[in-house]
């Protein structure tokens, strides 16, 4: 193609007759290199996110009206809401997997949709390829070498990148829409106008970074419109549509998040968040000079770069003044050849708009850097880097160099897609990639021991203290809970190994234990403190407690070992005070009553058990046994058959369950849920007891 063509309505004319006689054979090749570059990926398993939205999310598992009402009127994470994302298409997709094609959690379903969806970009990007380079051959280059780029990977093999997958497609359609609508007359035009309403929607309701569709339909008006292009009153209709969608999908948001807490973003996903305004933006430019060099290198690929892989940029720091003077000079070349090179300014801008919302160059997101981050943006790079090969000398220059390159991706997308199979897998290839991130040795850790928590301890405490190194100087508000209270579970299990509390080794790590949990401890109350004056900043209640419970059941059983009663049970209670609902603190505190000496103690603990939570054979037999050991208490449990029951009738049982009311109502109040310590109250009251 000429330098410096125009795409136009003449340009489109001549480049569409060439793609239709063998249209169908560049697509079908396309979905072939495709299917090879991610070949691998169906038999992969769930990693990270993955689990969580396919496993966890109640609203997947039946294909029923109030599902689809709890996925429209709930955010993305509900029921446990970590973040103001709602995302309902997405969710539903997952829905669509589960309940309808019947995948259920057989994760095979949701890798072939994910490359179905991904087969369905390619196609779209060898489509405005096609108007943009006006010629198959090049456009199917360009289509081929984003469709393996190994940086869309994480979209793709990774279940989570679902997201990323629809609002892509929803981006590319639109706009292909756009081109193709903006020269039609009357009903056409109203017709199209209404289907780029409904995939701007779609998009907006896959992900939020969907919203640059409407920075590329600027674009490439900008580009390609120009002065002969169609007039601004034929276009209105169609930018009318994606402001309505717009409005739409702000509107459902505000809706549905108005009522939601506001989230806590810790400062180890973006240390940006916390940096001054230049420093941050300084470091923003930093990572843009890296997805510039992994766009055209791809090495190292991770999934998360968290504090500390990429340090924040000081003034002094001459490589941050190089990686501005990178991106500024880019962009200026680009902008200068506006009139003369309309193909490499409009490649650029759309790099540019469509990683704007992810790049912390306006917003501060949650996260400071990630590879999916780059899905839809490469489709830019691998237009211009097409469109530049086909300026060298001869075609088939062009040919052989894109032909290396597509074999080097495919290899190294091949190589990458096993890594999303579970989170041992991912972690054990992320601490290689991003050894100065905590996150993948802490990911590590908790992987290798879930996998076999004995034969791994050794390696599994080595990268959890790997972790903790590189937090533990932070402020304890800055700390990432769940790395010093996993460390100090840990540590309690190497003591049990070496003999337990009792012997001088044991006890040895249960002192560790101890003392990375209350660094913990430290964290958990700074992080509280910050997440409620968060709330009332933006005028939300203080409806959810945001403390990491594990830690205080954690706490609890090393203080036990070490028979620090007292703080053993301080720790379970306020375990409780986090979460009611989990029964394990009952359990704990019943267990150190029990150690203590205090079976009345341990008797109330497992009465409010039961009235909390339910009776169950479980909690029924561990009461009985309780009971047993306290005068006037035989009659605490009655009898029918093989079945027992709470007898109210006992004088015993009815003054620890009066007692044992007060205290759930008490509890209740502190976890932020008055309703139900009212029906407490109310209990207590029927029964007779004295307040």
């Amino acid at each position: 193609m000429p330098r410096g063509s125009r795409v136009d309505r003449k340009t489109r004319a001549k480049a569409e007759p060439a793609a239709r006689p063998h249209g169908w054979r560049w697509r079908g090749a396309l979905a072939a290199l495709a299917l090879l570059a991610y070949a691998n990926s169906f038999g992969l398993g769930l990693a990270r996110d993955g689990k969580a939205l396919v496993a966890a999310d109640p609203r997947v598992r039946a294909a029923t009206l109030d599902n689809l009402r709890l996925i429209l009127e709930n955010d993305y994470w509900w029921p446990s809401s970590v973040d103001r994302l709602y995302r309902p298409l997405t969710t539903g997709s997952f829905l669509l997997n589960y309940a309808v094609l019947g995948n259920g959690t057989n994760p095979a379903g949701y890798h072939v949709l994910n490359w179905l969806l991904h087969a369905g970009n390619v196609w779209l990007v060898f489509e405005l390829a096609l108007l943009v380079l006006g010629n198959p051959a090049p456009a199917a280059f360009a289509a081929a070498l984003w469709a393996v780029h190994p940086l869309g990977t994480e979209a793709v093999a990774n279940v989570a990148g679902r997201a990323d997958l629809l609002a892509a497609m929803a981006v590319l359609a639109g706009l292909l829409l756009y081109i193709r609508a903006v020269s039609a007359h009357g009903r056409r035009l109203a017709l199209a106008a209404c289907a780029l309403f409904g995939i701007a929607l779609a998009g907006f309701l896959s992900k939020e970074s969907a919203v640059v569709l409407a920075g590329l339909i600027v674009l490439w008006d900008i580009s390609f419109s120009g002065s002969t292009g169609p007039s601004l009153k034929r276009r209105l209709p169609l930018y009318g549509a994606v402001a309505a969608a717009l409005l739409v999908m702000l509107a459902a948001r505000q809706r549905v998040l108005s009522a939601t807490p506001w989230p806590e973003m810790p400062f180890v996903d973006n240390p940006l968040r916390a940096a001054p305004f230049w420093i941050a933006r300084l470091t923003a430019v930093q990572i843009l000079a890296r997805y510039l060099g992994l766009l055209v290198f791809p090495f190292p690929l991770s999934s998360d770069r968290a504090y500390n892989e990429i340090p924040l940029a000081r003034f002094t720091d001459v490589s941050a003044w190089l990686a501005l003077l990178l991106i500024v000079a880019l962009g200026a070349l680009a902008a200068a050849r506006y009139r003369k090179d309309r193909v490499i300014f409009w490649a650029a801008g759309f790099f540019a708009i469509a990683l704007l919302p992810t790049s912390n160059l306006v917003l501060l997101i949650g996260s400071n850097m990630a590879d999916r981050f780059l899905y839809l943006p490469s489709a830019g790079f691998a237009i211009a880097a097409v469109a530049l090969a086909y300026r060298l000398p001869g075609k088939r220059t062009a040919a052989v160099l894109l032909a290396v390159v597509l074999t080097f991706f495919t290899g190294r997308t091949l190589a990458r897609n096993p890594d999303w199979d579970s989170d041992l897998a991912l972690a054990t290839a992320d601490v290689q990639s991003a050894p100065g991130s905590f996150r993948p040795h802490d990911n590590l850790a908790a992987a290798l021991n879930a996998q076999a928590p004995l034969e791994n301890l050794d390696r599994v405490i080595q990268e959890s203290e790997r972790a903790w190194d590189i937090l533990h100087n932070l402020p304890p508000a800055d700390i990432y809970q769940q790395t010093p209270a996993n460390l100090g579970l840990y540590y309690r299990a190497k003591g049990d190994v070496a003999g337990g509390p009792n012997t001088a080794a044991g006890r040895t790590w249960y002192e560790k234990s101890l003392a990375v949990l209350l660094r913990a401890r430290e964290a958990s109350q700074a992080h509280e403190k910050a997440y409620d004056e968060g709330q009332r900043a933006h005028g939300l209640p203080l409806a959810t407690r945001v403390a990491y419970q594990p830690l205080y059941f954690y706490l609890g059983a090393t203080y036990a070992g070490l028979q620090k009663y007292g703080e053993a049970l301080e720790a379970y209670r306020y375990a409780r005070v986090l979460n009611p609902a989990v029964p394990a603190s009952y359990d704990g505190i019943a267990e150190v009553e029990i150690a203590a000496g205090n079976p009345v103690g341990a008797a109330v603990a497992l009465d409010e058990k039961i009235l909390a939570l339910g009776p169950g054979p479980q909690s029924l037999g561990a009461l009985e046994k309780v009971y047993a050991q306290i005068p006037g208490g035989a009659c605490a449990l009655a009898r029918e058959g093989n079945a027992a029951r709470l007898n109210l009738g006992c004088p015993v049982l009815h003054d620890h369950v009066c007692r044992a009311w007060g205290e759930l109502a008490d509890v209740f109040v502190q976890a932020r849920l008055p309703r139900a310590a009212g029906s407490f109250r109310a209990q207590a009251s029927r029964q007779g007891c004295t307040p």
